[in-house]
């Protein structure tokens, strides 16, 4: 259950959040980082907010295992970005605050381990390029489009690829999953295609608050070697995720790759120093330039 401080966080948080009043020039839709994030956007330890990009961070607990919980609001969807450790057609890794800072991530959360996920197939576009073009069957794929909506395909085919070129194409596409929150429901897809699934373990997942509006969640819980007891479920995390109110969330690699990166520095498991080395980070980058 939601502590009482979690709870007052969420509705402090819901009344002062507001998107910043300013028109922006997009990012290219590429491999290239964010602009610098200015230090005067830095309001404190748990607040950024410039012209283009808003990030506050909260806590919460379920029972003893801790949630960290980023909001963001962002200005424009090429804003919401993911990178490579170092190039998306190589199978290397890297650690994730190295490839956060090399593209002035403001804010970055743990991908999906494509290169592990690629000895398996899917269905992967990562800054518009198509790299694998192999779905599985039965795995849950979270495309996102051009306006930076989210949309959760259970399976992906040419007929359903095709409604995209109206969405502004898709400009990222992950495999991990599955969803947790589909069109505001939570699902019941924990099956046989998703590992650890009944394993309580650090969890993490990314979600958009309603599609038309870019406004997002990046959610990561610990584990048992951070607490006694620590760590959920898929099914408990999914529950969690659904008391956020949230349209659309999806599952992220969990374990020792589950993490968060706020400006530059790791603020989950902050005392697991075996964290390890990944291949791809999602993240939300300025766009203001100085």
């Amino acid at each position: 259950m939601r502590t009482i401080k979690g709870m007052a966080a969420a509705l402090l948080l819901a009344a002062v959040f507001a998107p910043a009043a300013a028109e922006v020039a997009p990012l290219p839709v590429d491999l290239s980082g964010g602009r610098p994030y200015s230090k005067e956007s830095c309001l404190s330890d748990t607040l950024y907010e410039d012209a283009s990009l808003r990030v506050e961070i909260t806590e919460d607990r379920v029972d003893t295992t801790r949630v960290v919980i980023a909001r963001v609001r962002i200005a424009d969807p090429s804003q919401l970005r993911t990178a490579p450790a170092y190039a998306f057609d190589r199978d290397q890794t890297a650690p994730m605050t190295a490839i956060a800072q090399r593209v002035n991530a403001v804010l970055a959360i743990n991908g999906d381990y494509y290169s592990y996920q690629a000895a398996r197939g899917g269905y992967m576009i990562r800054q518009g390029e198509l790299y694998i073009d192999q779905p599985i069957k039965g795995r849950d794929v979270l495309i996102i489009d051009g306006h930076g909506d989210f949309t959760i395909e259970h399976e992906i085919t040419k007929e359903t690829l095709q409604k995209y070129d109206a969405m502004g194409g898709i400009v990222n596409s992950f495999n991990f999953g599955p969803g947790l929150i589909v069109d505001g429901e939570m699902t019941d897809s924990f099956g046989a295609a998703y590992n650890s699934a009944k394993m309580k373990a650090a969890r993490s997942c990314i979600a958009q608050v309603r599609r038309g509006e870019m406004e997002y969640l990046c959610i990561v819980t610990e584990s048992s070697d951070d607490s006694e007891g620590g760590g959920l479920t898929l099914r408990q995390f999914a529950e969690y995720v659904a008391t956020l109110g949230v349209e659309n969330a999806y599952n992220l690699d969990g374990g020792n790759s589950a993490a968060l990166i706020y400006l530059g520095e790791k603020i989950t498991s902050v005392a697991d120093r075996d964290h390890r080395p990944l291949s791809d980070i999602i993240y939300f980058a300025s766009a203001v330039s100085e």
